[in-house]
């Protein structure tokens, strides 16, 4: 039944888009360093979210919001739960009332987890660059590079290896999964 939500609520979003991604995520304590790291990039803004995930099985459903705004995102993602680099589908919707969406959805999937985190966003080297302090977890670092064409795929992954060597980010810190799963296992 929930898959077949995503057209409507697609179709009463603000505006809604596809992309293909590759990521990284580790567990990074020192923000600080992280921060002297990143100079001479663009700092993007600060915000505080909160991303209450939905049950979907093994698909993934998340409404985020941000503190202080009406709006909010509807994000539908397919990613493998492996460590290190890996390529993920997202589907974003852009929703004209973040609160509304979250009561309507919460009345048809069970809510998952919610995670209440603020975000440091940067562009750094044409990475868009996470630093996440994500309340009962710890603080992670995250980047994001937008695959353009099928043929970008492997510049793009080396690219993020390259910036996992240049922050010194070591095996046993990298994540496989979501923080709503780190949240849900407790």
């Amino acid at each position: 039944m929930a898959i077949f939500l995503w057209p409507f609520l697609v179709s009463a979003a603000v505006d809604s888009t596809q992309k293909e991604l590759v990521e990284l995520k580790a567990r990074y304590e020192d923000l600080g360093k992280a921060r002297g790291l990143l100079l001479g990039a663009d700092h993007v803004t600060t915000v505080r979210q909160v991303d209450t995930y939905f049950s979907l099985g093994e698909r993934r459903l998340k409404l985020r919001s941000v503190a202080g705004a009406k709006e909010g995102q509807l994000v539908y993602y397919e990613r493998p739960d492996v460590g290190g680099v890996k390529e993920s589908r997202v589907l974003l919707a852009s929703v004209p009332d973040a609160q509304a969406v979250r009561e309507i959805l919460s009345q048809i999937l069970p809510v998952k987890a919610e995670v209440r985190k603020t975000r440091e966003i940067y562009r750094f080297q044409g990475v868009q660059v996470h630093l996440d302090t994500v309340r009962g977890l710890g603080k992670f670092i995250e980047f994001e590079k937008v695959l353009p064409g099928e043929s970008d795929r492997d510049a793009a992954r080396k690219q993020l290896e390259s910036l996992r060597a240049y922050f010194q980010i070591a095996d046993e810190d990298l994540m496989a999964s979501s923080y709503s799963d780190l949240v849900e296992s407790g």
